[in-house]
């Protein structure tokens, strides 16, 4: 019997569950909590079908406190609708966690078939499991797996590691076959003796595996007198200078911290810098500081510190310390000098920023790296200024002085934006200049639309048209490909005939089918190293790779597949209509229509920005904290919730893509003002906020929606307004939306 349809029973006759339990199969669990909200006011006076579906609805979007106010107290739990709200109590717990033995307990009791047992078994296990009662924990999770022969290798896992006996342990890694279960045998075995108080052997086994972090940590555990916590704090020091990961490196700075022992200045030296380098801002600041106490740090380590000044808003004192290594003979000098000015920019002071730069530029003439994206930057403020002719002066310059330079090829684009207005035929001139010189770089692409753009101006439609049919040829699914076709009036790229899915094969299906039932159980961390296992299959089979990649949608890790059929079309070859469609998917399709038209925006830019914002990924966050589908902050979040009348707010509704899209398109389209605004403009909002385009929109040129994507200061911003608007197009092509 198939698990999930056996612990899926119905609602009963109640029309108002059986509503919202249509919603919820169909992936709309809060679609089914809004219209749930009003029955469910107040619990008690609901019925139990009701106050299921309710629960039901709140646990597809991980609302694991709305689930406890519904079900709190119900009184009949364990003996209507198969105890299946008894089950969600026990998740609810779980989620939470508490080891609920007793509720797990009661929901297998109340259980009516075998495969609800089976499952609230595995409950009662997790439960053991949490309250470590071992011994009971390994019996339920063996007995369980001798019920699920799909997903047995990972239940004896779980059942090994919480085994005290090692030879116990070992005799149940002895029965795993499967290849993902067994990569995590040492690992297991790690965890289980830490569990049991063998923190030596735990650490040489997490070391036996790279995992120093986790060694490190075991290793404070049995670290208790000053003198064995001073030794290991010196250990990670040094672990920190031999520059790890920046995740690594987060975590053994965590230990270090717990331990609170005192370090000599030169082990203070070496956090600081791997702090600095793992990008743990105050602990850098910190570091330097008492490192600097009674002796000059050297210049690396002062443009370290003035950095991580920067990076936490003390821009005064980054300042000051940036200035002491402009005033010195540094080779850091120069970069010293640029990133000062880009910090008086910041904190607002302008006018100090821009004699900056100017300064910079001629004092350090050789200092490419530093003098190079001074005259941009200047330029870019001179722009904004309206000075014109000066910022036409730096640009030229940077050309002349540093050709090699990466900031060249932008700066050339852009000197020949400033000639687009006055003197096509000069712009023309430039444009070309630019894509013979630097044939590789990104603004190549741009060059090369733009010089047909001022051909079209000049009326010599032979030499635009050359340009724009070369694009077209070349680079169809580039943002100038795409433009190139509209301005030809050509047939836009039309994705190959065919099926829009590839054929399966059974071994991805088992795959499948092992993290579903994974995921049913709970077991989330297991149905990931079953993920990443087909993934890397994907890689490194290009016969397997598209039915891979489609599985990998299918379940719901839309990014891990989009970036295997992006591999699979940059490839070249023959590519079908299916991996394209897996390179730009559409998961909830009717949600995302929906919300796009009641919003007055296009599906297909709607979909477009996902991709970019996510890569269709729900659970995505940003660096800064940005939220899933539509990468909404939770604060944006809390105010377009309230202003739609929402009947309660969790930050967690933001991984909902259902939530997602309405605030997200809701919040697109007030950038939109009414279809007013261009594309262009509400993109970059989107992105950099409305102050930002504001300030644009006083550039030259810009009533043009494609200039002002060119004049765009921030590299991410352009790149993104133009990806976006590329992805549309092929939204369009892929899924029949004009």
């Amino acid at each position: 019997m198939d698990l999930a349809h056996g612990i899926e029973a119905g609602l009963g006759a109640d029309s108002l569950a059986n509503r919202a339990d249509s919603l919820i199969r169909a992936g709309r669990p809060w679609r089914a909590t809004l219209l749930l909200a009003p029955a469910l006011t107040v619990p008690t006076s609901a019925t139990p079908a009701v106050r299921l579906a309710g629960a039901r609805a709140a646990a597809g979007w991980n609302g694991w406190r709305e689930v406890d106010r519904i079900l709190r107290a119900a009184p009949w739990l364990d003996d209507q609708l198969e105890g299946e709200g008894r089950e969600l109590v026990v998740r609810s717990a779980l989620e939470g966690g508490q080891s609920p033995v007793d509720d797990a307990r009661a929901a297998i009791a109340a259980a009516r078939t075998d495969a609800q047992r089976v499952v609230r078994r595995v409950l009662l296990a997790r439960a053991f499991d949490r309250a470590n009662t071992r011994d009971s924990a390994a019996a339920s999770y063996a007995g369980a797996a001798a019920r699920l022969p799909d997903v047995a290798d990972w239940l004896r896992l779980r059942a090994a590691g919480v085994e005290s006996d090692s030879a116990a342990r070992q005799a149940r890694f002895a029965r795993i076959i499967s290849a993902p279960a067994r990569a995590r045998i040492r690992w297991t075995d790690a965890q289980a003796r830490e569990r049991t108080g063998d923190f030596v052997g735990a650490a040489r086994v997490y070391r036996s595996v790279s995992a120093e972090p986790a060694a490190l940590r075991v290793d404070a555990l049995v670290a208790r007198d000053e003198s064995a916590k001073g030794a290991l704090a010196a250990r990670i020091a040094a672990y920190l200078a031999r520059a790890p990961q920046p995740a690594d490196a987060r975590l053994a700075l965590e230990v270090l911290d717990k331990l609170a022992a005192s370090l000599s200045r030169a082990d203070a030296l070496r956090v600081a810098r791997g702090a600095a380098d793992a990008g743990v801002t105050a602990r850098a600041i910190a570091g330097f500081e008492r490192a600097a106490v009674g002796a000059t740090l050297e210049p690396r380590d002062r443009f370290a510190y003035a950095s991580a000044l920067a990076r936490a808003g003390r821009s005064a004192d980054a300042v000051r310390a940036y200035d002491q290594l402009v005033s010195s003979d540094s080779s850091l000098a120069p970069s010293a000098a640029y990133q000062r000015a880009r910090v008086l920019l910041q904190s607002g002071n302008g006018s100090a920023a821009r004699s900056a730069l100017a300064s910079l530029a001629s004092r350090y003439p050789a200092a490419s790296t530093s003098a190079a994206p001074a005259l941009l930057l200047l330029a870019d403020l001179q722009v904004d200024d309206g000075d014109l002719a000066g910022a036409a002066k730096s640009l030229a310059e940077l050309a002349r002085r540093f050709p090699r330079a990466s900031q060249a090829p932008l700066a050339r684009f852009r000197a020949a934006l400033l000639a687009w207005n006055g003197d096509a035929g000069r712009a023309a001139l430039a444009f070309d200049s630019l894509s013979a010189l630097y044939p590789r770089d990104e603004e190549a692409l741009a060059a090369r639309y733009w010089a047909g753009r001022a051909y079209d101006r000049l009326g010599r439609r032979t030499e635009s048209r050359q340009r724009w049919s070369a694009l077209q040829r070349d680079e169809p699914l580039s943002y100038y490909g795409v433009l190139s076709v509209r301005r030809l009036g050509a047939q836009p790229w039309s994705p190959p005939t065919g099926p829009d899915s590839s054929a399966h094969i059974p071994s991805v299906d088992s795959v499948a089918a092992r993290v579903r039932t994974l995921r049913l159980l709970g077991l989330d961390v297991e149905a990931r190293f079953e993920l990443d296992a087909l993934a890397k299959q994907g890689d490194e089979l290009a016969a397997s790779a598209p039915a891979i990649a489609e599985a990998l949608s299918a379940l719901g890790e839309p990014a891990r597949a989009l970036r295997l059929a992006v591999r699979l079309i940059e490839r070249g070859g023959a590519v079908s209509r299916a991996t394209y469609r897996v390179a730009y998917p559409v998961l909830h399709d009717d949600a995302l229509v929906e919300s796009a038209r009641r919003t007055a925006l296009d599906p297909a830019l709607v979909a477009g920005l996902i991709r970019q914002e996510s890569t269709w990924n729900p659970d995505a966050v940003s660096p800064v904290g940005a939220r899933g589908l539509m990468q909404i902050m939770p604060s944006v979040g809390a105010s377009l919730a309230a202003g739609r009348g929402y009947p309660l707010w969790n930050a967690a509704l933001l991984f909902e893509p259902d939530v997602s899209l309405q605030l997200g398109t809701a919040h697109l389209a007030g950038s939109m003002h009414g279809g007013s605004e261009s594309p262009a403009r509400a993109l970059a909002a989107y992105n950099a906020g409305a102050s930002r385009v504001t300030r644009w929109s006083r550039r030259p040129g810009v009533e043009d929606p494609e200039l002002f994507t060119e004049w765009i200061p921030f590299t991410e911003t352009r790149d993104y307004v133009r990806v976006v608007q590329r992805n549309a197009a092929i939204y369009r092509a892929l899924y029949g939306w004009r």
